[in-house]
C-alpha cells in the first residue's frame, strides 16, 4: 500500500476504548487489532461469507440480500477472499454501506492476502470501512492463520449468513465459531445439484435459520420492515423522480420515457427501488409499495 495509506493504519489493544466491544466478548480475543480505516459506528453488524468458488446464485444473492440492509444500518463483515467474500463487499460498497475486510495477513503490501483484493480493500477504506487483522503489518498468510482469523469476522458481528459453502469450507468453520460465541448463524439453501450447496444446506439441517429474502435477516435483529415505509428523505433526486411517477402503475418503458433518463440508468434506478421494497412489480407494471 502506499506510505500515506500506511499513516493510516493503527494498532488497538484489547483494552482500548476502540477496540470493538462484541469482539471482546468472544472466548480468546485477539490481544490487538491492526486497523487500516475507521471502524464503523453501525448498529447492526452481519458477517457474509461463503466458498471461493462459487455461482453466479451465489453472487446474485448477495447482491440483492444486501442492498435491502441499505436503509437500516448494517456494516457488512467478510474476509476478502475471492467468490462470495468479495462479492459481499462489493455489494455493501455499491449499496453504501460501510464494509469490514479481516485478512488472514498481515496488512503491509507486501504481505498483503489476497494482493488481487488491494485495490477493493482500498475503497473499502475509502468508503468509511476497515480492513482489520491480529497479525502484524508483514506477517504472510498460513495455512492455520485463515481458519484462525475466522473468529474475528463472527467475533465481530451478531450473526452470520453463509451463502454458499461445499462440505468442507472456511464458511463453515466461521458459521461454527458462530455458535460458539452465541451468534446466529443464517443460511441460504441451495441446489442439492451443486456442491456449492452441501454445506449450507447441511447448515440448516442442523438448525441454522433458513433465509430466503432479506426480510429473514432484518426480523432476526428484530427490525421492522422499515423499507417500506421509508420516507422519500432518504431517496436520491433520481429515485425520488422515478417514484413519482408511480403515481399509477407504469412499464419500464413508460418510466424511461417520463423521467428522461437513459434506459440503462432508468433500469438500475428501478432494480435498485425493487429491491429495497420501495416498489413491487404487479406482471410487466411497477407500483409504490410505501
Amino acid at each position: 500500500m502506499l506510505k500515506s495509506e500506511t499513516n493510516n493504519m493503527k494498532e488497538v489493544a484489547l483494552r482500548s476504548k476502540e477496540y470493538p466491544a462484541a469482539l471482546r466478548e468472544i472466548p480468546h480475543p485477539p490481544e490487538k487489532l491492526w486497523v487500516w480505516g475507521a471502524l464503523p459506528s453501525s448498529a447492526h453488524w452481519l458477517a457474509v461469507v461463503g466458498t471461493r468458488h462459487c455461482t453466479a446464485y451465489g453472487r446474485e444473492i448477495t447482491k440483492k440480500f444486501i442492498a435491502a440492509l441499505a436503509l437500516h444500518d448494517f456494516c457488512i463483515v467478510s474476509g476478502l477472499a475471492f467468490g462470495i467474500d468479495t462479492a459481499a463487499h462489493q455489494a455493501a460498497l455499491e449499496a453504501y454501506i460501510p464494509t469490514v475486510a479481516v485478512l488472514g495477513s498481515g496488512i503491509d503490501s507486501a504481505a498483503f492476502h489476497p494482493s488481487r483484493n488491494l485495490r477493493l480493500a482500498q475503497d473499502i477504506v475509502a468508503r468509511g470501512g476497515a480492513v482489520i487483522s491480529e497479525y502484524e503489518p508483514d506477517f504472510k498468510a498460513t495455512l492455520w492463520s485463515f481458519p484462525q482469523r475466522n473468529r474475528i469476522i463472527s467475533g465481530l458481528s451478531r450473526a452470520v449468513l453463509v451463502v454458499e459453502a461445499p462440505e468442507r469450507s472456511g464458511a463453515l468453520i466461521t458459521a461454527h465459531f458462530a455458535l460458539d460465541q452465541n451468534r446466529d448463524v443464517f443460511a441460504v439453501p441451495g441446489s442439492v445439484l451443486f456442491s456449492q450447496s452441501i454445506g449450507t444446506n447441511q447448515l440448516i439441517q442442523q438448525g441454522a435459520l433458513l433465509v430466503h429474502k432479506a426480510e429473514d435477516i432484518l426480523r432476526a435483529y428484530g427490525i421492522e420492515e422499515t423499507a417500506r415505509a421509508a420516507s422519500e428523505e432518504s431517496l436520491s433526486l433520481e429515485e425520488k423522480k422515478i417514484l413519482s411517477l408511480l403515481d399509477e402503475p407504469r412499464d419500464i418503458n413508460s418510466l424511461i420515457r417520463q423521467s428522461s433518463f437513459a434506459p440503462a440508468q432508468a433500469q438500475t434506478i428501478v432494480g435498485m427501488l425493487e429491491i429495497r421494497g420501495i416498489i413491487k412489480r404487479i406482471g410487466s407494471e411497477y407500483i409504490k409499495n410505501i
